[in-house]
């Protein structure tokens, strides 16, 4: 947890930040803690920047509306096919312009953010007094894909964010069945049954993205209109949509709203591969052997000394942040490691700790997945 420091300032532990950092070197692999500070206080001012904008609209400014509903009259094509955006910015108006014009979005959310965001949305709507109403759609609801052709085919918006990433079965299949896309830090996996869906129908698909200017003011901005066919390969479609929302990523990560993505898609959590040996196999017998030598014998003598920054993780995951491997925690507690991160214990001091059967697991363990070493 933060901590206050001199004149009210926040400070963070370095071990509070790890999983940030992480995931902040996705997409800028040399990012230090000191990049990451300065994202998260940029990110604290824009958020109340968003609040008070969004105050402003239950007490009936409508200021905040004005570029969208100018973006959309320069732009009427938006009113009919797809229309992929991202977490970024105030997001959140991004249906606004369609209902203003008397149009019917389809929203296409999980069902999770669906309950979140419907209830304020559509409080939101009828205080504007809005014609248009909108049209959810939940991932996963029984004729979802049915409901989404027939709306764009009777000439309704369809409202995705891209950067959502789930689908009827959860992030979980999204990791374990998705298509790879690389990152210049870390390769996630992602969904492609949109762009499927796009070939498909050959309905035009739009990329919007909303931002907060240096200025203050609310920008919209877009690409043109792309229209894929049949004989479009639905993979290469998806890349190029993440390669656009990433590009938005990496202009503004300040205002990016959904970094849990990032960790919640990684193909390193994908079950398949999740527990991978750190010792090859023609060793770890013989590895076993000198491990268990050095218990019996020397345990006064022999330090286990930790090799890499290691970390057990909610969801028991034991994260390699040096490699960027991770592997089933296997019972092992975050706070068991202190010793080993606070200097190098022997055998017989870890086993008065923890217990002989801890070493031999877990210390072990340790060794043999290349996190750890014996030592004189």
């Amino acid at each position: 947890m933060p901590a206050n420091g001199d004149g009210g300032a926040i400070r963070y532990r370095k071990k509070d930040l790890a999983f940030e950092l992480w995931n902040l070197r996705a997409i800028l692999p040399d990012a230090q803690q000191g990049d990451l500070l300065r994202i998260k206080q940029q990110q604290d001012e824009y958020l109340a920047r968003e609040r008070e904008a969004l105050a402003g609209l239950w007490s009936g400014d409508r200021a905040a509306l004005v570029p969208g509903h100018s973006f959309f009259q320069d732009n009427p094509e938006l009113a009919t096919g797809i229309t992929v955006s991202l977490h970024q910015g105030p997001y959140q108006l991004l249906a606004e312009p369609y209902l203003a014009a008397g149009l019917r979005p389809v929203i296409v959310l999980n069902e999770e953010a669906r309950r979140s965001f419907q209830p304020q949305a559509e409080k939101l709507v009828a205080r504007l007094g809005h014609r248009g109403r909108i049209q959810w759609s939940s991932l996963g609801e029984r004729g979802f894909v049915r409901g989404m052709v027939q709306a764009l085919r009777r000439g309704d918006p369809v409202l995705v964010y891209l950067d959502g990433n789930t689908g009827a079965d959860g992030m979980q299949a999204t990791r374990d069945q998705g298509m790879r896309y690389d990152l210049p830090g870390r390769s996630i996996r992602v969904r492609t049954g949109l762009a499927r869906l796009a070939c498909r129908l050959e309905c035009p698909v739009h990329r919007v993205a909303l931002a907060w200017a240096e200025d203050g003011a609310l920008e919209w901005e877009r690409e043109p209109t792309l229209r894929w066919t049949g004989r479009d390969d639905p993979q290469t479609v998806t890349r190029f949509l993440y390669d656009w929302c990433f590009t938005q990523v990496m202009r503004r990560p300040h205002q990016w709203r959904y970094w849990a993505m990032l960790r919640a898609s990684s193909s390193c959590f994908r079950s398949a591969v999740l527990d991978p040996v750190g010792v090859p196999t023609g060793l770890r017998e013989d590895f076993q052997r000198a491990f268990a030598t050095c218990m019996e014998r020397s345990p006064a003598t022999v330090h286990l000394v930790l090799e890499s920054d290691v970390e057990v993780w909610a969801g028991d995951i034991l994260a390699d942040l040096s490699r960027d491997r991770f592997y089933p925690a296997a019972g092992l507690q975050d706070e068991d490691l202190e010793p080993l991160r606070e200097g190098q214990p022997t055998l017989a001091e870890l086993e008065a700790r923890h217990g002989r059967a801890w070493v031999r697991f877990h210390g072990l363990r340790l060794c043999l997945l290349g996190m750890a070493r014996l030592g004189g």
